[in-house]
């Protein structure tokens, strides 16, 4: 292949790629500059920035919200039946003595009807639930934005060790490419060897537009949830303990004891509540007054509230059940995640004690070998790809270990003392 024919041969190939790269660079100095990025911010533990994200988090206000209405229900329910106030007048209107209004007769009443069967006690019970399972809605919204925030958290800070990954391919590429070129001019090597390093180059530095094009739109990511930009640390796992009673486990008893609070209401609904009364009547055509009272009592005949009570019963069960399977699913799923950290962290172990130093090995050999000539490029290009995917390994098993780490908090509420203090 002639020099002119192979220069066209490599801008064909390498067109496409120089294209990408642009639009990389574009695209990465775009969301760079965009406004999330206009400040950072001054949040430096992830303790700062979980309370940074749920200040501004709407969601958070919807669950206040709910506790708000829940409160106001208390209140509510803790109200009395008012009384009633009647005034009746008869004997007036009619025909003959009863014409005129002087032997009508004059009443008026002040009735109450009584609550019986704790139905008020039963009320402000359920009410009293509900703003308990108000208040672990509003607990759990915010560790959902917590392990939100942790998710986008460590994605960030995979995404910048990427860059470094690519960068360091992208500098022992550069470094592969002048030690090709030098061979290449001394005859010792192929044109082709050249091309291929150059090839190989432009890749990487494709890789580190690209890497570095990911890491802004994560950062960006993380600003979004958190309202500035914030510092990221390394990706090292920091173990700590996972204890304490699951917040949807807490709900899920609530809810069974809201349902019981709701059966009981039920139950005292099914009682006839009696009115009593007491007025004074006048009797015009004497000026006497006198006294008047009364008791009433519906009559439990048609309707003793037997589908309410059977319905609050079934409630009552399907909360019941519905706990017990909720915290069945919580410990299965618990059991899995500590076991997946376990194997994370082993394999993190792995890669760093043993595939990633002999990778580097295998790299100082590749080089030294082809500096003597008993190696070919490409077997200094491959140990240099094998180190990257071990790197690059590593990285994905910790970003993998933290995600797991982060549900796992969610699930226990490692922060919930944190959202306490948020939904306050």
């Amino acid at each position: 292949m002639s020099s002119r024919s192979f220069r066209a041969r490599f801008a064909t190939i390498m067109a496409p790629r120089l294209h990408m790269a642009c639009l990389a660079v574009c695209t990465f100095v775009a969301t760079a500059s965009s406004p999330a990025f206009a400040q950072e911010g001054d949040a430096t533990t992830l303790e700062d920035i979980l309370r940074r994200a749920v200040a501004t988090d709407p969601r958070l206000n919807v669950a206040r919200a709910g506790r708000d209405a829940a409160e106001a229900g208390r209140v509510q329910a803790r109200a009395r039946l008012n009384p009633s106030l009647e005034i009746e007048a008869e004997n007036f209107g009619g025909q003959g003595v009863a014409r005129s209004y002087d032997i009508a007769e004059t009443t008026l009443r002040l009735s109450q009807t009584i609550e019986t069967g704790g139905r008020r006690g039963a009320r402000v019970s359920v009410a009293e639930a509900e703003i308990r399972t108000a208040m672990l809605d509003a607990e759990i919204a915010a560790l959902d934005v917590f392990a939100e925030v942790q998710r986008a958290y460590f994605a960030a800070a995979a995404a910048d060790a990427y860059v470094e990954i690519a960068q360091e391919r992208a500098a022992n590429t550069e470094d592969l490419k002048k030690a090709v070129d030098r061979r290449v001019a001394a005859a010792r090597d192929p044109l082709m060897a050249g091309a291929r390093a150059a090839a190989g180059l432009a890749d990487a530095k494709l890789a580190v537009l690209r890497a570095q094009q990911e890491a802004a739109t994560a950062k960006a990511n993380l600003a979004s949830l958190t309202g500035a930009v914030v510092p990221v640390a390394d990706l090292s796992p920091i173990p700590h303990a996972h204890s304490g009673d699951a917040p949807d486990i807490e709900r899920a008893k609530f809810a069974v004891e809201r349902a019981g609070a709701a059966a009981r209401l039920e139950r005292a609904r099914g009682f006839n509540d009696p009115t009593l009364s007491v007025g004074v009547r006048r009797f015009e055509a004497t000026s006497d007054t006198g006294l008047v009272a009364g008791f009433s009592v519906p009559l439990g005949v048609f309707d003793r509230n037997a589908g309410g009570i059977a319905k609050a019963a079934a409630e009552q069960r399907k909360a019941a059940a519905q706990s017990a399977a909720e915290t069945r699913r919580i410990e299965r799923e618990q059991l899995a995640l500590e076991r997946q950290l376990i194997t994370l962290r082993l394999s993190v172990e792995t890669i760093e004690r043993d595939i990633i130093p002999e990778a580097e090995r295998a790299l100082r050999l590749a080089r030294q070998g082809y500096a003597q000539g008993g190696f070919s490029y490409l077997d200094v290009f491959e140990a240099q790809r094998a180190l990257s995917a071990a790197r690059l390994e590593r990285i994905n098993a910790l970003l993998s270990f933290h995600n797991a780490d982060a549900a796992l908090d969610r699930l226990t509420g490692r922060f919930s003392d944190l959202a306490e203090e948020a939904v306050r």
